[in-house]
């Protein structure tokens, strides 16, 4: 699969304004989010396998007790493109739809 090019940063700064809870960390583009529970945070890690799967761009989650941190960026382009902010608009849906009332934003 090619892989689209890099993010400039005025793209990634328009995208970040209009999506609460992501921002780049040392290049990658990290939302962290605190889960009700230890269910709840297994369950959406569980959740964000097929987006992953389905795009053919995997994340770095770091699970907690209740809480679940995601890391993107894409490897073999050395940063953020439109992939990563595809894959974090899902997880956002997924969060939305199937885990209201559930968690919030860290």
């Amino acid at each position: 699969m090619t892989r689209p090019d890099l993010l400039d940063g005025a793209a990634l700064h328009e995208w970040l304004a209009s999506h609460d809870g992501w921002r780049v960390s040392d290049g990658y583009l990290v939302r962290e989010v605190r889960m009700t529970d230890y269910r709840a945070t297994a369950r959406l890690f569980e959740a964000q396998v097929d987006t992953a799967e389905s795009l053919d761009h995997h994340p770095v989650v770091t699970i907690g007790y209740r809480s679940v941190r995601v890391e993107l960026w894409t490897h073999d382009r050395g940063g953020v493109t439109r992939l990563d902010t595809d894959y974090a608009e899902a997880f956002d849906e997924i969060l939305a739809t199937r885990f209201a009332g559930e968690f919030e934003t860290t």
